[in-house]
């Protein structure tokens, strides 16, 4: 049995390895209004918005505990990932399962499922299915306020079948200037904290200068500067929005929580031939009686304005390459693991799967450089031990990364897999070019120097095979 182990606080816990489907450093969380006291709220993890559960609390202590410079699991609970805080994760395991002492409820599954020692310290195992929200209750809601919604950003037909059963409107609430505001849940791409911003000369009021996301660049207006409202109020949070092909962060001071509306809720705004508001909505819960603005997207952002921020970032560029150092880096995602005691990284894209070590087949009078075959989903799949490659003595042995030469598998030998990271393109840095040489390159992340793997010896081993 493969594990994966991680800490919340002083304690020790393990989850089958093949209910974590990524390992991710901390993200912005966006608040879940009317959710249980163990939700936290939802966060964005490559374009999918997840739940993210506060195990403490799901366990029984008295308060959260996790360190918010640790780990994030996506967990796969069955029927939905989830997202988990953890202080640390450690690494994976191969458990002989007679060593587990299960915890057996003949009536109902539990939590902690098991439990088994390593190292003279008592580890608990969690039944990953236990942690399915899908039946959650909305909690503390007033008589006809509010409600709870989780979404997916690429599950469009989801989300459309589920607005044409109710005939609901979905809205992000926010605050900003000391006004409250509703925007459309179809207009916003997705929630994330503010950054570090690069000023921008010449730009209008309202624009508040260029944020790093996800290695690419993204223009912030502010929504109070939108509303021509003082500002008064310090931004927090960037709805990303995306207008006639271009798009845009919109800063606000708060965001409320997510709401839905009946639409006949809408009051129209009377004798006011104000663009920017599509009318009014009697708040909902706590905020009942306090009027909404609802927000017309197209009003806010009209074509001029969307026409005139694509001139000035065209503008911008040449100044900006004369300025290296305001234009944000780009970044490189790529899958870190360890050869030895060495960090390494490959290229995410790269990456067809991970899978667990099994012993390869011997081939005999093969090529020296391969380590066998194994069988991988019906094919077959030539081994290259990477740390032979590269002269490291191995550790662990637990993996191999599969990638994809000419549409053909081949099984790296790797010591132990570690996550996902994103290292900049300046802090990398060419060490070689030799065509039979897999490391080509040096990155720096955190202060730790981390070889970059090329698979160009695999193409002319590719090109070898074919001959």
């Amino acid at each position: 049995m493969e594990l994966v182990l991680f800490d919340i606080q002083e304690n020790r816990f393990a989850l089958r390895a093949s209910a974590v489907s990524q390992v991710l450093e901390s993200l912005a969380v966006t608040p879940l209004p009317y959710a249980p006291p163990e939700v936290e709220g939802l966060v964005n993890v490559t374009g999918t918005v997840l739940l993210k559960i506060d195990l403490a609390l799901r366990l029984g202590m008295p308060a959260r505990t996790a360190d918010a410079n640790g780990n994030l699991l996506v967990v796969i609970t069955g029927h939905e990932n989830i997202a988990l805080q953890v202080d640390r994760v450690h690494n994976k395991i191969n458990l002989d399962e007679s060593l587990l002492t299960p915890y057996v409820d003949p009536d109902k599954r539990n939590l902690v499922c098991g439990e088994f020692t390593l190292n003279e310290r008592m580890i608990l195992l969690l039944d990953e299915q236990s942690l399915d929200m899908r039946n959650m209750d909305p909690t503390g809601v007033p008589e006809g306020g509010g409600g709870l919604i989780g979404f997916d950003l690429h599950d469009t037909a989801r989300t459309d079948a589920a607005k044409q059963a109710n005939n609901d409107m979905a809205t992000v609430t926010v605050e900003d200037c000391g006004e409250t505001y509703a925007l459309h849940m179809a207009h916003v791409q997705e929630i994330v904290e503010i950054g570090a911003l690069t000023q921008l000369p010449g730009a209008t009021p309202e624009v508040q200068g260029l944020m790093q996301l996800r290695g690419q660049a993204l223009l912030i207006v502010s929504l109070g500067g939108l509303l021509h409202r003082p500002n008064t109020t310090e931004s927090k949070f960037v709805l990303v929005v995306k207008v006639q092909g271009l798009q845009l962060g919109v800063s606000v001071s708060a965001i409320l929580g997510i709401e839905r509306y009946p639409r006949e809720a809408v009051q129209a705004v009377a004798g006011s031939q104000d663009a920017q508001l599509e009318g009014y909505l009697n708040g909902a819960a706590s905020r009942e009686g306090h009027m909404t603005g609802l927000l017309s997207m197209t009003g806010l952002l009209s074509p001029q304005a969307v026409a005139h921020y694509q001139r000035f970032l065209t503008q911008q560029t040449t100044f900006m390459l004369h300025n290296n150092h305001l234009v944000p880096s780009a970044m490189r995602r790529m899958l870190s693991f360890r050869l030895g005691s060495e960090r390494c990284a490959l290229p995410l894209g790269l990456v067809d799967r991970v899978e667990e070590y099994t012993a390869s087949v011997d081939l005999p009078e093969g090529d020296q450089s391969l380590s066998g075959v194994i069988q991988i989903k019906g094919e077959i799949a030539p081994v290259i031990d990477l740390r032979k490659m590269l002269g490291v003595a191995p550790l662990e042995t637990s993996s191999y990364v599969v990638v994809r030469v000419d549409n053909e598998p081949w099984a790296l030998i790797v010591d132990r897999i570690e996550r996902v990271i994103d290292i900049e393109e300046a802090n990398i840095t060419p060490v070689r070019n030799q065509q039979n040489d897999y490391l080509n390159e040096v990155g720096k992340l955190d202060g730790e120097l981390i070889s970059l793997i090329t698979l160009a010896p695999l193409t002319l081993a590719a090109k070898r095979q074919m001959k």
